[in-house]
């Protein structure tokens, strides 16, 4: 005790520099020695002293800046000659590193979020290896003096390891995103140790940085794609250029609290375009070199030019804010598809419209044919409107009520002249708009030549012209009321229709004329259809004969104005001129001209509506009248019934019931011929069936499933030869065939012959017709028959038609007709009708009818143009052709109506 009293006391009265001698002494004695002592009883003192000073932390070694001793001398051993130790003092045996003091954590801490400071050049080694003397007796405390930069102690060590420069590399990295503020280049570098076979540590740390700092080039700077649109939008808006003021250097990201790029979000720029596989913002470093990878100029305009969507994104703004939203919009709205209940609500707008037309029409074509009897004589005027009297009061009138009578047929005028240009839809109006025009251009200079148009010998044709318009609007509104029927039909009973269309696809017909001799056959099919708004625009379609009546049109045209000027030039003239034209075209013109194709419609309809079935427009019809294949299933020749059971065979071991049983239970749910049959004879009593499992359908063969565990086969003898069921002999087969013509079905239990059912089948009076309707119009039919017991032969010789006429398809030509999942859509179907072939028949039987009858009636028109034209011509010749009648042209015009609807009318009744 008194010896440690006498160390404490010894100890407190020593002087600070003392202390710190005996604790370096103290430190060094145990560090030099071989055993490693842990830091616990190294620095148990100073753990003592200050309890909460800890060991270096993680940021600052990441950061490389080590931890600094306290500036203390380093002290001699009292009364001994001073011994020069190595620069460390110490033995590193593992490269361990020393504990930091105290001070250089908290000096750490605090620089931490410190601006660099340029590097000092520290003192020579030299002067720092020699120890000081220590002073003999303690010396006065000296002023303090400024702070100087802490050096670490200097030690020699060899070059860096590749993973200590990639570490370096990384740390670089870290701290250029950290920092972006880039200090000034130095002009001269202070060391030079790139080719420095060894590395001196014992400079400052801030001064390395910053000397490798000014070593790296400056990264290039970043862009997003949406600033340069956004600021070519700004450029191309902003009324002046501002004047360029002085950006503020970016400021340090911060860890916590808001960051600057939180209130201002703005992405940087960079001074090079993006690359082909530039998908980010920031510059791309490499992982071995500190360097970013620079874009050269031809890599960002190759990659621009290989991916312009990627260089400039389209703009992330609602279609709101762009002026062309709105019309983009208003397309969308208008291609919301309209319910059959609005179709039909529109039709009958329409009805009712033309409807009126017609009437107001009638009333002033009427009006103005007493017009143009009056004026050429042959009645009794009105007192007020006598032209002898005033014949400018009588062809204003004339000329007011021609007026009325153009607007209120405005749409046969639009649709007529409109039909003149090759670009437009051609048109039936288009004569009868041309005789209405005529007919104005005479009415005026009749009326600005009063006295001398009524002196002179010209007629006035403006009732006919009127009668003209009146027979359009006629046509058009009969043509709408054969639309309302078939469309009256169509959503009547949407869900049992069918639709029927020509089948475009390639392959398939490839697959199907591989039965056929035919390399490119028009295949009729039906498919489910499901409602569609088009239907009743395809049933407005465009027409043949229009087509045609827009090239007569042309000649009509020709010859009247030729006509005009023959007058003209001649003596007659513009009285004559206007006469002479206005004759030519109401003479020319048909008055049935889209009466005819009206009529041929309405009649289509009522024909197809009676076999259930609708042909909407000219375009289908036209389409059904090339068709040469019709497709139908089996079971549409042969209803229930059609096939009857002439006797049952069973075989050794087997039983009648069971066999009945079986063969029930599997065609009740395979085939549609031969199911009515079974389920007559078990009087439908479908709940003795057993069910049935992994049920199987060979197209022309049989079907195969399990039945009461057992494995059950039904079909054809070949079917059961390629199973390896033993069958009868071929005379046993043949006698209760009676050589064929009856049809043998087999039944097959667990590998053994069971039953054999004896069939007959017979045709169906509504089939035979229809049949011999493609008979006569040489169209052949592919059959799809899952019936393994009908063959084609059968089916010829029960409806008594030629060879080659049925085809039976094989499995893979079923499978390649096999209706899709969804039903087709109905503007793409040329005729919709009932399920069954009778209907599909009948449809395309109006259709014949119907192109055959307009087809005749329209050349009939044609051909009366076309004569008229001739009559002018010699009437021209002649110099009367502004002297005709209006009773004359009346007849002449009536006649040819009445045998171009007469000719109509026969061909669809015949």
């Amino acid at each position: 005790m008194p010896k440690n009293d006498k160390r404490m006391n010894g100890f407190e009265n020593t002087h600070p520099e003392d202390l710190a001698a005996k604790e370096e002494k103290f430190r060094t004695f145990f560090s030099t020695s071989v055993a490693q002592v842990p830091d616990e009883m190294k620095r148990r003192d100073d753990d003592q002293k200050n309890p909460d000073t800890g060991k270096p932390g993680i940021l600052s070694r990441l950061l490389g800046r080590a931890k600094e001793e306290a500036a203390a001398e380093p002290a001699e051993e009292p009364k001994a000659q001073p011994q020069e130790l190595p620069p460390t003092g110490e033995i590193r045996l593992g490269g361990e590193e020393e504990a930091a003091e105290p001070e250089a954590d908290l000096e750490l801490a605090a620089d931490f979020f410190a601006p660099e400071t340029p590097a000092q050049t520290p003192a020579a080694p030299e002067a720092r290896s020699a120890p000081a003397p220590k002073a003999a007796a303690p010396a006065a405390p000296k002023p303090e003096k400024p702070a100087a930069p802490k050096l670490e102690k200097n030690y020699v060590r060899g070059p860096l390891t590749p993973q200590e420069q990639k570490e370096q590399s990384e740390m670089q990295e870290l701290k250029v995103l950290l920092f972006p503020e880039t200090p000034p280049a130095k002009a001269e570098k202070p060391m030079e140790v790139k080719n420095a076979p060894q590395e001196v540590l014992g400079v400052e740390t801030e001064a390395l940085e910053d000397e490798e700092k000014a070593a790296q080039p400056p990264l290039p700077k970043m862009v997003f794609a949406e600033d340069v649109a956004r600021a070519e939008r700004a450029a191309a808006t902003a009324p002046a250029t501002p004047k360029a003021e002085p950006e503020e250097p970016m400021k340090p990201f911060r860890f916590f609290g808001v960051g600057d790029d939180e209130n201002a979000p703005a992405a940087p720029t960079r001074e090079t375009a993006p690359g082909i596989d530039d998908s980010m913002s920031i510059p791309l470093v490499g992982m071995d070199d500190t360097a970013p990878i620079e874009v050269t100029a031809a890599e960002a305009e190759a990659g621009t030019e290989a991916k312009p969507e990627m260089a400039a994104p389209a703009p992330t703004e609602t279609p709101a804010e762009t002026p062309d939203a709105p019309a983009e919009a208003a397309p969308e709205e208008e291609a919301v598809p309209e319910t059959p209940e609005q179709v039909g609500d529109k039709l009958h707008k329409m009805g009712a419209e033309l409807t009126l037309r017609c009437v107001l029409s009638g009333i002033l074509a009427v009006v103005l044919l007493h017009f143009g009897l009056v004026a050429a004589g042959l009645l009794a005027p009105i007192a007020s409107l006598d032209p002898a009297v005033a014949p400018a009061a009588f062809y204003a009138a004339n000329l007011l009520i021609l007026a009325a009578a153009l607007a209120v047929a405005y749409p046969v005028l639009r649709d007529g002249l409109s039909g003149l240009k090759k670009e437009n839809r051609p048109s039936a109006d288009t004569m009868p708009a041309l005789a209405a025009c005529g007919a104005a251009l005479e009415a005026v200079i009749a009326l600005l030549n009063a006295q001398n148009y009524q002196n002179s010998r010209w007629t006035l044709l403006s009732g006919i012209a009127a009668l003209g318009l009146f027979m359009a609007l006629l046509g058009s509104r009969v043509m709408l009321a054969a639309v309302q029927n078939g469309y009256d039909l169509a959503t009547k009973d949407p869900e049992g229709l069918q639709g029927a269309l020509r089948v475009k696809d390639k392959d398939l017909i490839r697959v199907l004329a591989r039965s056929l001799d035919q390399k490119d056959p028009w295949v009729l099919l039906s498919r489910p259809v499901q409602w569609d708004e088009a239907l009743v625009e395809q049933s407005f379609g465009e027409r043949a004969s229009e087509r045609r009546a827009r090239k007569t049109a042309y000649i009509l045209l020709g010859a009247s104005v030729l006509s005009g000027l023959v007058f003209l030039l001649f003596g007659g003239g513009l009285n004559g001129m206007a006469a002479a034209i206005a004759a030519m075209l109401c003479m020319g013109a048909p008055l049935s001209s889209t009466l005819v194709a009206g009529l041929a419609s309405l009649r289509l309809q009522k024909t197809a509506a009676a076999a259930g079935a609708v042909v909407p427009g000219w375009a289908a019809i036209e389409e059904l009248g090339g068709v040469d294949t019709v497709q139908v299933d089996a079971d549409e020749l042969f209803t229930t019934d059609s096939v009857s059971l002439e006797d049952i065979r069973i075989f050794k071991g087997g039983r009648i019931d069971r066999a009945i049983l079986y063969a029930a239970s599997i065609l009740n749910q395979s085939c549609e011929t031969l199911r009515g049959l079974f389920r007559q004879i078990i009087e439908d009593r479908t709940d003795i069936l057993y069910p049935v499992k992994d049920l199987e359908v060979h197209h022309g063969l049989g079907f195969a499933a399990w039945c009461d565990n057992n494995r059950i086969l039904i079909g054809n003898r070949a079917y059961m030869e390629r199973e390896g069921v033993p069958v009868p002999e071929k005379e046993y087969e043949d006698e209760h065939s009676k050589n064929g013509s009856l049809q043998i079905l087999y039944l097959a239990v667990s590998g053994s012959l069971h039953a054999m059912f004896v069939l007959r089948y017979t045709g169906g009076r509504n089939a035979a017709r229809g049949l011999e309707v493609l008979q006569r119009e040489n169209i052949r039919l592919l059959v799809t028959c899952e019936d393994p017991s009908l063959t084609a032969k059968h089916i010829t010789e029960a409806y008594h038609l030629p060879e080659g006429m049925i085809t039976l398809l094989e499995q893979d030509q079923c499978e390649a007709l096999a209706a899709p999942s969804e039903p087709e859509n109905a503007a793409r179907c040329c005729m919709l009708h009932d399920k069954g072939f009778v209907s599909l028949i009948g449809g395309l039987r109006a259709a014949e009818q119907a192109q055959n009858a307009e087809m005749t009636a329209t050349t009939v028109q044609l051909v009366s143009v076309w004569f008229s034209v001739a009559i002018g011509a010699l009437l021209t010749y002649a110099g009367s052709i502004g002297t005709l009648s209006v009773a004359a042209v009346l007849m002449y015009q009536a006649a040819w109506s009445a045998l171009s609807l007469a000719v109509c009318a026969l061909k669809q009744h015949n």
